[in-house]
């Protein structure tokens, strides 16, 4: 992040660089991050500035800087502060999770009433909080971070998937967890992929396909990450799929290799839990239930790649099915088939001759 820092802020958001303080504590800035974070729940964040750092001038820099970007349906933020500024969410709070990521600097966290309060986060912990109202975060001087802002429902909806059944009660989630763990650094290395397709011009490629099964992997990876109310269920046996349930899930993968497609989405077709589905994957078929589907439409690129018309390309045809990077599509296709996409693509044109 030091090349945001420089720049004053990262490639890929929508920016504001505040430098005169009134703006920053009466929240005028908003209207520049649009079209994300536009419902008005969000306006219940304030930002204060610390006692010590009131009446310091900009001195012709941003004071702070505030950016906006979004993902599969996530709201991405993010916050850089020059001076110590403590954001507190008022009013009725806002109905989600946010998923925070220090790269800079620490805070300290207040959760309120039944959430443990953490006195000091940096870069070695993430965090993970409800948008309560009388939440805050009293971040010191130089200090940056990103926030992803994710429904409850969305949260809710694949956990119950994981469990198989209503949930019941929300998830309360303990605010801190490592990154050093097994989840936590799969979690951190799909941030690192978020970062980089933000930055682009376009993030997967404008792909409905892709970002839809990133934010779906980025949920249930944090499920898996964070310790929550519900974590002692998820490690409880859970019956295995049978060789006929991981047949319909195949089946359901095959029909809908062109659009986005959800865990739950197949484990709800196959009649099983996501975890049922998990483990019949890998005790029938020997992989992952993500790898089967990258492997079916690897397969189906292929055919259509064997078959394509003079105006198909290789990039629209993996575009199709949710290759949105044409050198890891490439990658992964000679590892799979042994050739590369573009032999593929040839010999069908010599077919046709």
């Amino acid at each position: 992040m030091d090349e945001a820092r420089d720049q004053g802020g990262p490639a890929g958001f929508r920016l504001a660089r505040i430098g005169d303080l009134r703006e920053l504590e009466g929240g005028t800035y908003w209207p520049q991050l649009q079209p994300h974070f536009a419902h008005p729940q969000f306006r219940t964040l304030r930002y204060r500035l610390d006692g010590a750092a009131r009446g310091v001038e900009a001195a012709g820099r941003p004071v702070a800087v505030r950016g906006a970007s979004g993902i599969g349906g996530i709201e991405v933020a993010y916050i850089a502060d020059r001076l110590a500024a403590r954001m507190t969410i008022e009013q009725d709070g806002i109905p989600g999770y946010c998923l925070t990521a220090i790269s800079r600097g620490s805070l300290a966290f207040s959760g309120g009433a039944g959430v443990r309060d953490v006195a000091a986060v940096d870069d070695r912990v993430g965090l993970i909080y409800r948008g309560t109202p009388g939440t805050i975060l009293a971040a010191a001087a130089a200090h940056e971070r990103t926030a992803l802002w994710i429904g409850a429902g969305s949260l809710g909806q694949r956990l119950a998937a994981l469990l198989d059944g209503p949930i019941g009660q929300e998830v309360v989630f303990d605010p801190v967890f490592a990154w050093d763990t097994p989840h936590g650094q799969g979690l951190r290395r799909l941030l690192r992929l978020m970062q980089e397709e933000l930055a682009g011009p376009l993030p997967f490629a404008g792909s409905e396909i892709a970002s839809r099964s990133f934010a779906d992997l980025l949920l249930y990876t944090l499920l898996h990450a964070a310790q929550h109310s519900h974590s002692r269920h998820l490690l409880r046996p859970t019956p295995t799929a049978t060789p006929g349930i991981i047949r319909r899930a195949e089946d359901f993968i095959r029909a809908h290799l062109e659009a986005p497609i959800a865990l739950h989405d197949i484990a709800q077709a196959a009649g099983c839990s996501v975890r049922s589905l998990q483990i019949g994957f890998r005790r029938f078929r020997d992989t992952t239930p993500l790898a089967a589907i990258r492997q079916a439409r690897l397969a189906a690129a292929r055919d259509a790649l064997a078959q394509a018309g003079a105006g198909d390309t290789v990039t629209t045809i993996a575009l199709r099915f949710g290759f949105t990077h044409p050198g890891r599509f490439a990658a992964a296709y000679r590892a799979a088939f042994g050739e590369a996409p573009q032999a593929t693509r040839r010999q069908a044109g010599r077919d046709r001759r």
